[in-house]
């Protein structure tokens, strides 16, 4: 990959009340641990752990710090809003971005305060900014170094009563199937692009792929979100252990969902913050 990008390692959703989407949250069956503090931004956020990516929720702290398009995407509504790739290396990925002549900036340090009942974490990271046009139909996109991985992830956290695991994908939205081709060509190199005439897949080698499909492709799916315009962050599946678990937890905490098929249930945005989210069982 040319950016040395990595797998995905968190989506994130933007909300404007994080006590009231952790609640929600909670309610359709994941462990919501309390909310961080990014000290050198402006923003908040709540991050629903997994084995090897997770969720981040994103608000408003301190709207006169940094806010990396949380208030600008906000003033359409909450929702979908960025991905975050891995970097093993951030200095590595950015070195070889220059090399291959992206639009990239150097890392910067970020440090996200975490308070518990019995302790507190100093979670650190170092992102890497990506020129928009390096990521059509991602909303926003950075990579994320992670420098604290041993506290990341606490015990308890990763035990969700609806038995999600982590992401299988994602997908955006894109209005010019070349464009986007050029694009993902360049930041990943050719052999993770593999285009067909209705969709785009993005392959990682592991975790998630994303998924880039047309404005009319959404509009069936029921995923169009026309207030976004024609290229954005669309939707995300989660992988369940069990899906008729899933099912009844969603059925006895009154979570509105449609069924997609045997293996697939699609929850209301209403129910989410707004985002689109589908839970698939991972075996037949």
């Amino acid at each position: 990959m040319t950016a040395k990008v990595g797998r995905v390692d968190h989506p994130v959703v933007a909300v404007r009340d994080l006590q009231q989407t952790r609640a929600q949250y909670q309610k359709l069956g994941f462990v919501v641990p309390p909310s961080g503090k990014h000290q050198e931004w402006g923003t908040e956020n709540l991050c629903i752990m997994f084995p090897h990516d997770y969720l981040e929720i994103r608000g408003i702290g301190d709207p006169g710090k940094f806010l990396a398009g949380v208030d600008k995407f906000l003033e359409k509504g909450e929702g979908l809003y960025s991905v975050a790739f891995n970097a093993k290396n951030a200095d590595e990925s950015y070195q070889a971005g220059i090399a291959a002549g992206l639009g990239i900036e150097p890392p910067k340090d970020l440090n996200r305060k975490l308070v518990l009942e019995d302790k507190t974490l100093d979670l650190y990271f170092r992102t890497v900014m990506l020129d928009h046009r390096l990521y059509p139909g991602l909303t926003h996109a950075n990579l994320c170094e992670h420098l604290s991985s041993d506290t990341l992830r606490q015990p308890g956290w990763m035990d969700h009563p609806n038995g999600v695991t982590g992401f299988g994908r994602l997908v955006g939205v894109v209005s010019d199937f070349d464009e986007a081709e050029a694009a993902y060509v360049k930041l990943l190199g050719a052999d993770n692009v593999h285009r067909s005439a209705e969709r785009i897949h993005l392959n990682f080698g592991e975790g998630a792929d994303i998924e880039l499909i047309s404005p009319d492709e959404a509009e069936r799916r029921g995923d169009a979100q026309q207030s976004l315009g024609n290229a954005y962050l669309a939707s995300a599946t989660l992988l369940v252990k069990d899906i008729a678990q899933t099912e009844a937890w969603f059925v006895d905490h009154g979570i509105r969902f449609d069924k997609v098929d045997d293996r697939t249930l699609a929850v209301d945005p209403r129910d989410a913050c707004g985002a689109h989210l589908y839970f698939r069982g991972q075996t037949p």
